[in-house]
């Protein structure tokens, strides 16, 4: 019979036990971080790119192009204020219908923050046709089973966010071939002299490898060479500029794609939430980790001081 009783007693003690570790909730606050570091590279990106144009001499375009960057700054900030409830959510400790209350409390504000007025017109529509989306998560009896209400209004907005800075991509290009195009035009006559000089030293030096004692030839190369150096001074630093210009457009180019797969990444977290959040186990972080480690280590080499 104590035998008996023993048995009953670890059996209750296992299942308290598991119940326990059943409601522990995960550590989101690594979700949160890179969240907001992405934030952060999307603020700092929008500041170099006006610096950039504004030093091109671009000033109209930076003006144009600042309001294409101030949706998605706007946009990834109403990312980071769900992700940092979420974050607070799972670390209070709660996984029932009381978390999905707060959980639907910030969904609501990430819609309304998505929905402003100066929020582009397909950005404010997507967000008013999900806000039922927001009744059903608050009915939820978990924290597992909210998020995984929750998730196609999130994975909905990140698919419009995500396009978004595709499209960022498409203008940034477009930018640093306007620019370059516009600095070529003021330069034309020392590039199209140079250009000139440089294919007939070119060809001069193809002939001379047929006939290398060809005494004209040699003479042609010399006066070529000697045009050449006299045009150094003012072709080299128009030469520099463009690609200086090449350079930091590539780099922005880079940082903009690092936040697009940092958003699409962020996504598939969300997506496998209340998975995780039913097994008491944190998402895997690595792939959105290294993407915010590399677009810091991009943003250092355009700012190395």
């Amino acid at each position: 019979m104590a035998s008996h009783r023993s048995r009953i007693q670890w059996i209750a003690l296992l299942g308290s036990i598991a119940a326990l570790l059943g409601c522990a909730l995960p550590d989101l606050r690594p979700l949160a971080d890179a969240t907001a570091r992405l934030h952060e590279s999307m603020m700092a990106t929008d500041a170099n790119v006006q610096l950039s144009l504004s030093e091109a001499g671009a000033r109209d375009l930076a003006v144009e192009l600042r309001k294409e960057l101030d949706v998605r700054v706007a946009a990834m900030a109403a990312v980071v204020n769900y992700t940092e409830a979420l974050a607070n959510i799972a670390a209070a400790g709660h996984s029932g219908s009381g978390s999905a209350e707060h959980l639907a409390n910030s969904l609501d504000g990430f819609l309304g923050a998505i929905s402003q007025p100066a929020m582009p017109a397909n950005y404010v529509a997507i967000a008013k046709s999900l806000y039922g989306i927001v009744a059903n998560v608050r009915a939820a009896q978990s924290l597992a089973q909210a998020t995984r209400v929750a998730d196609p209004a999130i994975q909905s907005i990140a698919t419009t966010m995500t396009e978004d800075i595709q499209a960022l991509e498409n203008i940034l290009l477009a930018s640093g071939k306007a620019i370059q195009s516009q600095l070529i035009q003021e330069n034309n006559d020392i590039s199209s002299y140079r250009n000139a000089l440089e294919k007939q030293r070119r060809r001069l030096e193809s002939e001379l490898m047929t006939t290398p004692l060809d005494k004209n030839r040699i003479e042609q190369l010399k006066e070529t060479d000697r045009l050449i150096e006299m045009t150094r001074d003012r072709y080299e630093p128009f030469k520099e500029k463009l690609n200086a210009i090449q350079t930091r457009t590539d780099l922005h180019v880079h940082v903009v794609r690092n936040l697009r797969d940092g958003l699409v990444q962020w996504a598939q977290i969300h997506q496998s939430l209340a998975d995780h959040l039913e097994r008491g186990l944190p998402p895997n972080y690595r792939l959105l980790t290294a993407t915010v480690l590399e677009i810091r280590q991009l943003m250092k080499e355009e700012n190395p001081r």
